[in-house]
């Protein structure tokens, strides 16, 4: 699982791993996946390419930040092509069910559980300023950044800020919770689910 995210910090990338392990333990695998916290988005791309050319019967997947809405009818792959900043190309060998998205942003993720935020940060934080859109992957990275900052403002872990208190805020929140509001959540968990019984069954 080649993942965006953990920036060149060794830390930062520690954690990233972690705070994925922790956000998908509840998933009902029988083997919890190895994640690659690849820092860019291109350098996961890149890692992801790399692993599927040199062993394409290999599972593997690429969970990436989709950086904007996608367009309804438009395919992942389809976004990443026509995405300025992003034009890349689906490799050879690479399935639709390879290629991932945490809505917008990953923190999009953690707006889909304000319960488990709000235990998280504590008493002091205001779950109000959470979104409670219905669509939830269709606000932009500065929608949800600025509601994060203003529901943990007062509290005593301090204002949200992307890195380290992401990553665990990420590891606090419920995997199930978020799937029932993110559909690209919900693919990708049963995708996961769906490769981690795949390769049980062929050991």
């Amino acid at each position: 699982m080649y993942v965006e995210g953990g920036g060149q910090s060794k830390d930062l990338r520690t954690r990233c791993r972690e705070g994925f392990h922790q956000f998908l333990k509840l998933v009902a695998t029988s083997r919890q996946p190895k994640i690659v916290a690849c820092g860019s988005r291109r350098d996961a791309f890149d890692r992801f390419r790399m692993a599927l050319s040199i062993n394409p019967s290999g599972a593997c997947l690429l969970l990436v930040d989709s950086e904007e809405a996608v367009t309804h009818g438009v395919d992942p792959w389809q976004h990443v092509a026509q995405r300025e900043g992003d034009r890349w190309t689906r490799p050879e060998r690479a399935a639709d069910e390879h290629l991932h998205f945490m809505a917008v942003c990953m923190e999009s993720w953690l707006v889909a559980d304000p319960e488990s935020l709000a235990r998280f940060f504590g008493q002091d934080s205001q779950a109000s300023a959470i979104p409670n859109n219905a669509d939830l992957e269709s606000l932009d990275r500065v929608t949800v950044f600025n509601a994060l900052r203003a529901a943990t403002r007062d509290t005593t872990k301090g204002e949200f800020t992307k890195g380290k208190l992401s990553f665990a805020a990420l590891g606090a929140i419920s995997v199930q919770a978020v799937r029932k509001r993110m559909s690209y959540c919900e693919r990708f968990v049963s995708r996961l689910t769906s490769e981690a019984q795949v390769q049980v069954r062929k050991d």
